[in-house]
């Protein structure tokens, strides 16, 4: 066999042992364009005790959307005239944030595929008004 032939198996059984050595799921992509994406990503694991590295990279991904989120509304909030939500000075955790945007998710189906930032955002007024009287 020629060295071309010995270098194309060695890397077909590499990737083939890197496909059976990490989770199919683990390494999924998701794409956030709406709610419905959003809520995907940030539902709740299978089993809050056994937490698959899938559901785990499904939700950091959720949260570091969230938190993207946040740091940029943070940074745009001071040009605004009224904000659109008043988060309490001690701050949210992201996981509140997660609860309450598949809360509003649950009660309200028909703003599922809206933007994810709009969903987002709603979920936030819906929780967290600056009038102070929410669904928290």
């Amino acid at each position: 066999m020629s060295k071309t032939t010995h270098f194309s198996i060695f890397a077909a059984l590499g990737a083939v042992a890197l496909f059976l050595a990490s989770p199919a799921d683990a390494a999924r992509s998701y794409s956030i364009q709406t709610g419905a994406d959003l809520a995907e990503v940030c539902a709740a694991p299978a089993d809050a005790n056994a937490i698959t590295d899938g559901e785990r990279h499904r939700l950091n991904i959720c949260g570091s959307y969230i938190q993207g989120f946040l740091g940029h509304y943070a940074m745009a909030r001071s040009k605004m005239s009224e904000p659109d939500f008043c988060l309490p000075p001690e701050g949210v955790a992201a996981d509140r944030v997660r609860l309450l945007l598949l809360a509003l998710l649950e009660q309200k189906p028909q703003i599922r595929d809206l933007p994810a930032n709009v969903d987002l955002a709603t979920s936030l007024a819906w929780g967290y008004p600056c009038n102070g009287a929410g669904a928290r």
